[in-house]
């Protein structure tokens, strides 16, 4: 994910609103927990916790309606 994706991830998290990525090489999918310079740390479906370098993520994408502005 680029750093301005990862940017609206963070103020997500900071809001209280959950936020989710996946993990393309693994296929994996997990709300963010908390995040650091250049982590996160996700919950899975499977209630694991993993720890993700951001670059290799991707922001789950989301509606129109509840993003306007993307």
């Amino acid at each position: 994910m680029r750093k301005e994706r990862f940017d609206f991830v963070r103020q997500d998290v900071e809001a209280g609103i959950d936020a989710f990525v996946i993990h393309p090489s693994t296929r994996e999918e997990g709300r963010v927990l908390s995040y650091s310079d250049d982590y996160v740390t996700v919950e899975t479906s499977t209630g694991e916790k993993r720890c993700w370098d951001y670059h290799e993520c991707e922001e789950m994408s989301r509606s129109k309606e509840e993003w306007p502005w993307r």
